[in-house]
């Protein structure tokens, strides 16, 4: 069944310091604009191919019905923010967390209805009839809203390789930003894609 994806709220900050890019790419002062500009774009190209996300973004899923498992895409989740339905008058009704179990033993979240419980039938079969939003990234803000926080940080090992994977890509990308470089910013260094498909939610 087609999922829809929409981006509700992007990360607000990058995993990376202006530091971390400077020594990983042994950059002088005057790139570090440009090393952070790479940044956005290379964290996406991880997580895309990955479907790991490095920072707290929030997601919208849609559906036209319920299915016995809901698979999410994307990981590691952090909450469920709302499960919705449309009924059969039209309205967008929220359906209560105690109605339905996370599983969280596989790469991936799986959500079904509690034991013994089953979804409500929607009362449209409209690509949007079920929408689900939620919260997925390794790494959330602290207070401050300044920096990842070390504390929550969900599995760090991961966490640290998929930045290994994103500085290789930006390295690569640093040293071939000329227009006459023979590696364009499509283009993906095996040690990058090596990391990410370890890190993949599902197999590619």
């Amino acid at each position: 069944m087609k999922m829809l994806r929409k981006l509700i709220q992007a990360p607000s900050i990058e995993p990376f310091t202006v530091e971390e890019l400077a020594a990983h790419t042994h950059a002088d002062d005057d790139h570090h604009d440009y090393l952070q500009s790479l940044v956005p774009r290379a964290r996406k190209r991880f997580e895309q191919r990955s479907g790991r996300l490095l920072v707290e973004q929030t997601w919208q899923f849609a559906l036209p019905k319920f299915c016995k498992e809901i698979h999410l895409p994307y990981a590691p989740l952090r909450s469920i923010t709302s499960i919705k339905y449309i009924n059969n008058l039209g309205q967008l009704v929220t359906i209560d967390p105690s109605e339905y179990r996370v599983i969280e033993h596989g790469l991936t979240a799986t959500i079904t209805p509690k034991l013994g419980g089953q979804w409500p039938a929607v009362g449209f079969k409209v690509a949007d009839s079920v929408q689900i939003e939620c919260v997925f990234g390794h790494g959330t803000l602290t207070n401050e809203g300044t920096i990842i926080d070390n504390e929550t940080l969900i599995d760090q090992d991961k966490y640290d390789l998929a930045k290994q994977a994103i500085l290789v890509l930006i390295g690569d990308w640093f040293r071939n930003r000329e227009d006459t470089a023979p590696v364009k910013l499509y283009d993906m260094p095996n040690a990058f894609k090596a990391i990410a498909d370890e890190l993949a939610v599902e197999l590619l």
